[in-house]
């Protein structure tokens, strides 16, 4: 049972402030910012190796090196902080290099401290990626829902910031930090905000609703859903497809499409249209099967009936008289990320065959309807319903300088230094 694809983060190599920028005043300021990216370096590697207790580790060794970066920023650009050498760091791409295990992506250097920050926030929102499923699975308290769906949106708010702000990374900037590399990240984690509230929808141990949301409601949340999904499908650059992400995006919008029928199945059943809801259970495990609408309604009659691991509870008089099952779909499980996506897809489809083989008994023994074409039903799907919407733009945390008031500071040092030449000298000021 996943939430998110697992995208990998990054490792970076040494780097020190302190040997390319010389200050009397504030050298605590760069020794302290050497400190806190190291950490960050260590906790990457261990990240890297499985070698940590929590993701929160990583998170918060990136937030607590971020300021120091974008001050440093600050103060090179204001020419408050002079360079005696240029910035030079290397990190190893997550998203566009090599996806085999075996081969380990060479480092890319960019001269400036704008790829140093792009890298450190684009880490810090792959982190937070990964700390919200890891709240998920690991979880039991209710509380998970809100946490696990906050990493996700400060995520999301961190990339659109990244794809709407591009730092200066001068003319070929590295692909991982293009926004059409960005821009169908961000989609995915739309669609997983609402996968979320599927979930949640799902009884289970941990669940103290004590009434499901409506069906209406719930198939235009899974629309929106896989609205967002077959975007990013869509808009995936070559160098960001992959078979595990396309795999896993196309498990994940399969799934939201079977939901929608579902729910539409036990919307049109409390309505009376026991036809419909038939059409609907066969368009959903056509979904999930990948055959043609025919072949499944030839083979319905030979159902094979197994107590489900999931149930979706509905208002309907057909589905109320099925075992609740277990909580497999609300409940984070251990496994991988794909086998969680499958996990889902396998409860699902036992529950669409007991729901099927009741509404059609329903239909023989009381309403006798014409069960429409599978291709029918569809024309008349509602409009998604965005129910998570992104937060608002991620803004870059205070200065831990007033550099303001240090200019009298500098003035004096400047005239006492010899500046050394590097690429792209003048752009900061």
């Amino acid at each position: 049972m996943s939430v998110i694809f697992p995208f990998p983060l990054p490792t970076t190599g040494a780097f020190s402030f302190c040997n390319c920028i010389s200050s009397t005043e504030h050298y605590q300021l760069l020794a302290d910012a050497d400190v806190h990216r190291a950490r960050v370096r260590d906790v990457l590697k261990r990240a890297k190796r499985r070698n940590i207790q929590d993701m929160l580790e990583v998170v918060k060794a990136i937030e607590d090196y971020i300021p120091y970066a974008f001050t440093i920023k600050t103060g090179l650009e204001t020419g408050d902080l002079l360079l005696d050498a240029e910035i030079v760091t290397s990190w190893r791409l997550p998203l566009t290099g090599s996806h085999k295990h075996l081969v380990e992506n060479q480092r890319v250097q960019v001269p400036t401290i704008y790829f140093e920050i792009s890298m450190a926030l684009l880490t810090y929102a792959l982190s937070l990626l990964s700390l919200g499923e890891e709240t998920y699975q690991v979880s039991n308290s209710e509380e998970k829902w809100k946490q696990a769906t906050a990493h996700l949106l400060s995520a999301q708010a961190l990339l659109i910031y990244l794809s709407t702000h591009p730092l200066q990374l001068g003319s070929t900037p590295p692909l991982d930090l293009y926004p059409s590399t960005l821009t169908p990240m961000i989609n995915v984690i739309s669609g997983s905000l609402h996968l979320l509230v599927i979930y949640k929808s799902l009884p289970s141990a941990t669940s103290s609703a004590s009434k499901p949301p409506p069906a209406s409601l719930m198939s235009r949340i899974s629309i929106y859903a896989l609205e967002q999904y077959s975007a990013a499908l869509s808009l995936l650059p070559t160098s960001l497809r992959n078979d595990e992400l396309q795999d896993w995006v196309r498990d994940a919008k399969s799934y939201v499409s079977a939901v929608v029928q579902r729910y539409m199945a036990v919307e049109r059943e409390s309505k009376g249209d026991v036809g419909s809801a038939i059409a609907f259970c066969v368009a959903a495990r056509t979904e999930l099967k990948g055959g043609s609408a025919a072949e499944i309604l030839k083979s319905s009659s030979k159902l094979l009936h197994k107590k489900p691991n999931i149930s979706f509870s509905s208002s309907s008089s057909a589905s109320s008289s099925r075992s609740s099952g277990g909580g497999g779909g609300g409940g984070g499980g251990g496994g991988k990320q794909k086998d969680g996506i499958q996990d889902n897809i396998r409860a699902l489809r036992s529950e669409l065959d007991e729901l099927e083989n009741n509404y059609r008994t329903q239909n023989d023994r009381l309403t006798f309807q014409k069960i429409p074409d599978a291709r029918e039903i569809k024309r008349n799907w509602p409009s998604g319903r965005e129910v998570v919407a992104p937060r608002s733009e991620w803004v870059p945390p205070k200065s831990l300088v007033d550099w303001d008031s240090a200019g009298d500071v500098v003035e004096a040092e400047r005239r006492d230094r010899v500046q050394v030449g590097y690429s792209g000298q003048g752009q900061y000021y």
